[in-house]
Parts: structure tokens; sequence; C-alpha cells
């Protein structure tokens, strides 16, 4: 699932331009409809294609850009609304800052009121002017739709270009840490706390505990929901509604962060690569006091320059943040820093370090020279990342594929696991986003099969491992952990999902059981196989067959389970009595025709019950 979020100047119609492709109001707030303004984040959600995608909206005006800020750190696509009647404004290109610190993987440009210009050359002109805004952005290559959403005119196309874009954005990775940041808290009568944000890193269950940070609070997942869709499970990349029951309205705010216990602790000191805007009126010098943006979470912040006395316009560095409060983040996550008074946007960055420990020392070169390994990245980042390129891969393989050294990889190895960032399956190895791909894909084809073969049992085994492409050492192992997690069920030979049961509609069970009575009447003279698939449809025939309700014995005679087996106790029961038996015997004994008697000693050849010698038949025990 994919998230996309708007941005702009205020009053540039980023809101109205939503109801019009959603058909939802994102202005929820009474003073928002009454100013007519997006003051907190809005939400709604519309159908791209296939997907169902997710907006947030969020508030132009710079008194509210730190709202702004609550919202616009989980999209996958940046919605960059632009009016044609004003242009580029002073929040248009603190919003393309935003956009840029936080890598927003890209977006697409609205040109919007274009039905108040009648002049064609102010709309070029225009054009050109955010051409020239984004140059060298992460919007450098967005298309710009000129749209009305009073008419309707440019939506048809809006709507083809993000759905276009969003085609080339990779679903969020599923790392095995569900993390939502917290943006919108309230309460409902009858349900209790409900907290909304946008999921990354994992995926939340129905009834799962979880843990909110950075109070270290417990609570448990009574109700999940995406775009008013209840779900029993929610999946990295969607916005999510989570009903928690075991905790108070009042005992969560924006900015925490729900996840599963143990998984994150929270921090107040943290390491980070740090860009400093160009356009910043002054130099970020040590010892300044920030605002600090991260995930949803805002809070007061002492700026440590590293390495460096300061970090000039346009100039990238380390720095150390002493936070006022602790935040619940984890490495890599992107923050923005903003000037307190008088507000403005100061630069952005990555987290390289959420727990350094102490305090550093500015110029000591041991502590830059491990800002500049963590800048280009952890051994056991650089383990993982090889893994995704190749897996799922032996443990020999991977470590030849590391670029690193034996003793430095093993150890990363060890890392991951423990972390549980890489799943072992015999001698194979998969990350954790692999790992959930392959059971998404299991889930998935089980699905398509029963939805296409409903009175299946299931899949067989080796249909699976083929469509799966995976080799057998790798399949065994992975069917093996799927159904321990209760994601599957092995039936013998079958696989298929824990919820699948064959059904028959009235009128097949009313045909089954018309033949059962047939099967009574004639006994052991029984229908024929053509005849029972005449009676109840082949479909049904064959479900009953691997519900083990019928016994076909070869291409002609079938018995229901009960009188099979009954017969064959017959047959058994008069060996052991009498030693051997042939043909005319059996016909005799169970007075029935030859071709019934040899159906079934001939069965009972091929199932090693008995051995043929010359024309009579023995039970295998009594051979020597």
């Amino acid at each position: 699932m994919h998230v996309i979020g708007t941005a702009g100047h205020v009053d540039h119609g980023k809101s109205t331009l939503v109801k019009a492709l959603t058909g939802i109001d994102p202005d929820r707030l009474a003073e928002e409809k009454a100013r007519e303004m997006t003051i907190d984040l809005g939400f709604a959600w519309l159908k791209l294609g296939s997907e169902e995608v997710g907006v947030v909206d969020v508030p132009g005006h710079r008194d509210f850009i730190e709202n702004m800020l609550a919202g616009v750190g989980g999209i996958d696509l940046a919605l960059f609304v632009i009016a044609a009647d004003e242009g580029v404004m002073p929040q248009t290109k603190e919003h393309l800052a935003i956009l840029d610190l936080l890598h927003i993987p890209d977006g697409v440009i609205a040109l919007t009121k274009t039905d108040l210009i009648e002049d064609p050359d102010w709309l070029e002109l225009v054009m050109l002017d955010i051409e020239e805004a984004v140059a060298g952005t992460v919007l450098a290559n967005a298309p710009i739709v000129p749209v009305s959403a009073r008419t309707g005119e440019g939506l048809a196309q809006l709507k083809a270009e993000l759905e276009k874009k969003l085609a080339a954005v990779p679903e969020r990775p599923d790392l095995g840490r569900p993390r939502l940041p917290v943006d919108r808290v309230f309460s409902l009568a009858g349900f209790g706390t409900v907290v909304t944000g946008t999921l990354t890193d994992g995926r939340f269950h129905l009834g799962d505990s979880v843990e909110i940070q950075p109070t270290g609070l417990t609570a448990r997942i009574r109700g999940l929901q995406t775009h008013k869709t209840k779900l029993e499970t929610a999946r990295p990349g969607s916005r999510v509604a989570i009903n928690l029951t075991g905790i108070d309205r009042d005992q969560i705010a924006r900015g925490d962060v729900l996840t599963l216990p143990g998984t994150l602790r929270p921090t107040i000191l943290l390491d980070a690569i740090y860009r400093h805007l160009p356009d910043a009126d002054a130099p970020l010098r040590h010892n300044t006091e920030v605002k600090f943006f991260v995930g949803a979470a805002e809070v007061l912040a002492r700026v440590r320059v590293l390495g460096v006395r300061q970090i000039e316009p346009g100039q990238e560095g380390w720095i150390q943040l002493a936070l006022q409060h602790p935040v619940a983040t984890v490495r890599g996550d992107r923050f923005i820093l903003r000037r307190p008074s008088p507000p403005a946007t100061l630069g952005g960055g990555r987290i390289l370090d959420p727990y350094p420990g102490r305090r550093h020392r500015r110029f000591h070169p041991k502590v830059l020279a491990r800002l500049e390994t963590l800048t280009q990245g952890t051994p056991a980042e650089m383990l993982l990342q090889a893994l995704v390129r190749i897996e799922p891969a032996t443990k020999e393989k991977l470590l030849k594929q590391a670029s690193l050294e034996p003793e430095t990889a093993e150890s990363a190895l060890q890392e991951l696991i423990q972390e549980n960032r890489i799943v072992t399956l015999g001698q194979y190895l998969l990350s954790q986003n692999g790992w959930q791909t392959i059971l998404d894909r299991i889930t998935t084809t089980l699905a398509d099969f029963h939805r296409q073969y409903p009175l299946r049992l299931g899949m067989s085994r080796e249909e699976l491992r083929s469509r799966l492409q995976l080799p057998a050492a790798v399949f065994n192992p992975l069917l093996s952990q799927a159904a321990a997690n209760s994601l599957l069920v092995e039936d013998n030979a079958l696989v298929h999902a824990p919820d699948h049961t064959v059904s028959f509609t009235p009128e097949q069970q009313a045909a089954i059981d018309n033949l059962w009575q047939e099967f009574k009447r004639t006994g052991v003279n029984s229908p024929s196989i053509k005849e029972c698939k005449s009676a109840v449809g082949e479909d049904v025939y064959n479900a009953l067959v691997e519900m083990g309700k019928l016994q076909p014995l070869n291409k002609d005679v079938v018995y229901p389970t009960e009188l099979y087996q009954q017969l064959i106790t017959r047959i058994t029961d008069y060996l052991k009595e009498n030693g051997r038996i042939n043909a005319a015997q059996t016909r005799d004994l169970l007075q029935t025709s030859r071709k019934y008697a040899i159906a079934l000693l001939e069965h009972l050849d091929e199932i090693k019950v008995t051995r043929r010698i010359g024309d009579d038949r023995e039970l295998v025990q009594n051979r020597t």
C-alpha cells in the first residue's frame, strides 16, 4: 500500500483538490471549516488502478507548518500544490525544502485554480517559474498537471500521473519490527482509545500486545482498520487506525510510537548527518537551540556541531542532538530542524546512531572516524544489503558477497540473526523482508487457488513449490515454519489456507445424498465412476475422493469409504482363515460379478495387502 501527502502554500487549494479527487473532506475541525484553512492533518483515500491509496492533507500556513511535519514524513509520493493565480510562494519553497530533506521519493505537481486564468501566457510563465523552483530537488522530474477542482478539468490526468508515479515506488519493506508514529489520538464511545498513523517496518495483527514509546506503557490491539475497512493484519506502508485496550486516551500523544514490546527504546541523545539549507540566513552554530522533528514527534533540542566550528548554509556535517525529552527513533530515520523563534526551517538529515551513550568530544579523531563509518553504513547493514541482492543464499555465499573481513562479516551476521533481521531456513538465509515477501506470495497463491478450485482440499506441495520457484532445500523448511506460524496447513501432500474448508451448495449436497442412496441400494455392485461423475458433477466427485469419502479402485470401480473398508475386511478375514482366494471365490463371497471381484483383488495387490500366486492371492504377511 502507498500514501500520498499534499504540500504547498496556504490557500492554494490542497484540501479542495483532495476532496475533488477522493470525495472526502479532509478538514475535520470546525475551526478549519470556519476559517477555510487546514490547521491540522486531514486524511482521505482514493482508488488508483487496483490500489486503494491513502492521502494525508497537511496545512500550508506558516503558523501550522509544524503540524505539516507530523504527517509528511510517512508518505511515498508528494502531491505538490501550486495555485495558478499566485505561483511559487514562501511556503511553496519551505515545503519543497522539507520534501527534499526528507528524501520523499517523487511527486506530481498540481497547478490548481486554472479556471481563474484566462491568459495562456500567464500559465506558461507560472509553469516556467515552477520548473526553476524544483530544479535540483526530489521534484525535479515531477510532471506539472494543470487542474481545476471546481470544474473537474485535469483531474483524470492528475490521477493517471499519480498512478504512474506510484507504480515506480517500491512497497515499504517488512523488517519484522512494526512502528506506528502516532499522528492522531481520539476516543470513541464503546471502543475507547484510537490512534492513527502510517505503519512502517513491519505488521500489526489483531490481538497483538504493543508498547507505546517513549513512555513504555503497554496495551493490546482490539481493532485494526485501513480506510474504514476492518483488518486482521495491517501491513507496512498503510494508513492504519488502531483501537487499543488497556490504555486511556490521555496516556498517548502525537509523536509517540506504537511498536512490539522490547523492539524499540527511547533516547535523549543521538548522532546524525545533517544538511543546512542553502538559503538559511546564518550558519548552524554549536549549542544552538532547535526544534527537532522525527516521525510525528516534536521536541526541543541543543545542537552539538562535530568536527567543524559551524555548518555553513548549503553544507553538510555531523551533529549530536541533546533532546529535552525522549523520543523513539531508529538509525536511518530522517529528521527536520527548525528555529523556534523567529520560526524557520534550518535543515535536516539522517540519524546515524540513536544511542551514542555519551556526549562526544567535538574534534576527537576517533569520534569523527566512527561517524564516517556510520555514514557509509554499518557492517550489519552492508551484509543485509548483500543478502537482499542474492537471497535466498547460503551463509558461505553471503559472506563471500559481503566485501567484509571474515571476522567482521561473521559478527555482523550473528547480530542480524539475533535482531531477527535475518531468517534461517535450513542452510539458507533470507532477509526479514524477503521472508515476509515469500509468505505473502504463499498466502496469495493459496487464496487464488481456493477461489479457482473451491472444492479442492488444497494445492499439492510440488505445485506450490513450482509456482514459488524455490529449491526444495529452501521450500521444505519454509513450509514447515509457515505451518508452525499457523499461516497454512500441511495435509499430507496437500497445502491449504488455515480457514479453507470444502463446502457444497444445497444443490450439490442434494446430489451427493442421492448418490449415497444409490450406493446403499446397489451395495458391492456400485455405480461406475462415470455414473458417479454424471450424478454429482466431476468437481464434486473429485472433492469427495480428496476428502476420503470415496475410494476409487481403478478407472471404473469406486466405493464409499465405509463400504470399501467392509469389503476389504471380508476378503482379508477369508484369507486369514483359508490362506488363499481367487476371483471366483471372491465373487461368491461378496455375491457380485467377476468385474468387481477382480477390481478388489487387483487393488489389494496394488496396496501390498495381497500378492498374486498364479490365479490365487495370499496375504503378504503370510509369506516367508
